[in-house]
């Protein structure tokens, strides 16, 4: 008699742990979603493009394998829940950490801006220099529009970086004009050295 009722509560229990790991943790998944739209709202998705998408990689595979795992007789979400957990655990993690980020870009779009300013005063004091002959008056008139427009793209990137909503974009926006001013300022460097004319 005693061994059926320790058989019947040994069934019973065995039973409740299979329901509970049979059963999807809704509720971590949902802590895992509203992590990552937390996370999204700090623009860890801006300061940490690389490990936000892996954690929404990670919270789509997690949800394919609970599919898998529905399709299965014996189901088994333990994984799972921890899986979403960690989604959870590390996107708040991410999301801290994305006010220091976001200071630390900004003071290297700072001086990435001071810097190609200062080359592009650079480029205009020797595009004054350039030679003017027949055929590098075309020349000069060109990369002198094409200072303008690096010009108005540094002053577009201004605006960007004194509305401090991307300063990821600012520095990616500097980058590119400072590429391009370089450019400009080792050609005529060449063309000044080709004429003689003393740097």
């Amino acid at each position: 008699m005693k061994n059926r009722i320790f058989l019947a509560i040994a069934t019973v229990a065995v039973a409740a742990l299979m329901a509970s790991c049979a059963k999807v943790p809704q509720e971590a998944l949902d802590a895992a979603k509203a992590a990552l739209e937390t996370a999204k709202t700090a623009q860890t998705d801006v300061y940490f493009p690389a490990e936000f998408a892996g954690l929404n990689d990670s919270l789509t595979v997690m949800l394919q394998n609970i599919e898998t795992q529905k399709s299965k007789s014996a189901k088994d979400f333990k994984a799972i829940k921890v899986a979403a957990d960690g989604i959870a655990l590390k996107a708040a993690e991410l999301s801290g950490n994305v006010e220091a980020k976001k200071a630390e870009v900004k003071a290297e779009a700072e001086t990435l801006m001071a810097g190609a300013k200062t080359l592009l005063d650079e480029a205009k004091a020797l595009l004054l220099k350039a030679p003017k002959g027949k055929e590098g008056k075309a020349v000069v008139e060109e990369m002198k529009n094409e200072l303008t427009v690096l010009e108005t793209s540094l002053t577009d990137t201004q605006v960007l970086f004194d509305g401090g909503s991307n300063y990821m974009e600012v520095v990616d926006k500097v980058k590119a004009a400072t590429e391009g001013i370089n450019g400009i300022i080792a050609e005529l460097k060449a063309a000044m050295e080709k004429a003689g004319i003393k740097i």
